[in-house]
């Protein structure tokens, strides 16, 4: 009994200094423990891995209107994920360029895929709960045909004075679609015109923002009447014209030459070029003035410097309008000479 008491009492001695000790090494246990549970290589790289696969959900809306030239996913889409940093990539991914300002296109799930591939971010966790597809609008100002129309008209008519003008649009105009800004716009004609009336094409450049946008064609017919004068009967060639002869009409003037005469008192007293029918109109081209010498007249021949004022009697040989030359013989000397015709019985000698 005695040996057995003092085993122990030995134990028990034992137990009490090492106690502190085994309290000391327990708690290190726990923290190794702990410390390599939470950095154990297993259980970091699966942390990693289920932050890799976790599920990105992406929730196409209906369709969206696009201000700028290009449309982002985070801009069509409502995009679920845990990484914040997936998140903020897959916001940026720029999907394609908007449609024209007014035009709609339909941006499909593939295509989605597509541009995610080429930025090398993995697809296979990536759904689309909703929808596969979008429609895209591009943000425009709507400018219509009609305003188009009358503000090319009210340009003919500011840019005309007569008051005669009636201008035509001869195809109806489409609304135009252009970005939104600060809009301007110019008118330009596209080629000149020797006609008062007719057809005319003009084109109108639309601005934004001082930068060109768009450009609308417009094709106009421009009628214009005025009071001109015709041939009231056929008149003859090199007949002289006199106001009985005359006829005063309002026409269209893109409807007949463009030297047509307005006034009776640059007709009357000329001779016709050639035969007007009844009804022609009267042009620059179709009369002539009379001549002022025949062959025969008598006339004077003169020959003048600035010290030096010579004259003879002399005979036309042919008829001349002023301004013609023509062969004169002298009364005197039978010299025949080119002279220039001044007046009705007059010849200068130069």
């Amino acid at each position: 009994m005695i040996h057995n008491y003092y085993i122990n009492f030995d134990l028990r001695k034992f137990l009490k200094h090492t106690k502190p000790i085994l309290k000391f090494f327990q708690k290190r246990y726990y923290l190794i423990f702990f410390v390599s549970i939470i950095f154990s290589p297993k259980v970091f790289s699966s942390e990693i891995k289920n932050l890799d696969n976790q599920q990105i959900k992406i929730f196409l809306l209906n369709s969206k209107v696009i201000e700028g030239s290009d449309y982002l996913l985070g801009e069509i889409s409502e995009i679920e994920c845990e990484n914040s940093t997936m998140f903020e990539k897959l916001s940026k991914v720029v999907i394609g360029r908007s449609p024209l300002p007014g035009k709609k296109i339909t941006v499909t799930r593939s295509l989605i895929l597509s541009r995610l591939r080429s930025k090398s971010i993995n697809i296979k966790d990536i759904s689309f709960p909703v929808s596969d597809s979008i429609i895209i609008q591009r943000a425009a100002l709507k400018i219509s045909g009609k305003d188009i129309e009358q503000v090319v008209l009210n340009y003919i008519k500011e840019s005309n004075s007569n008051k005669d003008l009636k201008a035509r649009i001869l195809a109806k105009i489409k609304d135009v679609y252009i970005p939104r800004g600060q809009v301007s716009y110019v008118i330009n004609p596209k080629s000149r015109y020797k006609k008062e009336g007719g057809y005319r094409n003009y084109e109108v450049e639309f601005s934004v923002d001082g930068k060109p946008v768009r450009k609308v064609f417009i094709r106009t017919y421009l009628k214009l009447y005025k009071e001109v004068f015709v041939a009231r009967d056929t008149i003859r060639k090199n007949q002289v014209i006199e106001e009985s002869d005359l006829l005063k009409l309002r026409r269209n003037v893109d409807r007949i030459q463009r030297e047509y005469l307005t006034d009776k008192n640059k007709i009357i007293g000329k001779i016709s070029t050639r035969t007007l029918n009844p009804s022609e109109v009267f042009s620059s081209g179709s009369i002539k003035n009379p001549p002022l010498i025949n062959s025969g007249d008598r006339l004077q021949i003169v020959f003048e410097t600035p010290f030096l004022r010579l004259s003879a009697p002399g005979i036309s040989l042919a008829k001349g309008r002023e301004g013609d030359r023509i062969p004169v013989k002298n009364a005197e000397s039978k010299v025949v000479v080119l002279a220039t015709v001044k007046t009705r019985n007059t010849v200068q000698v130069n």
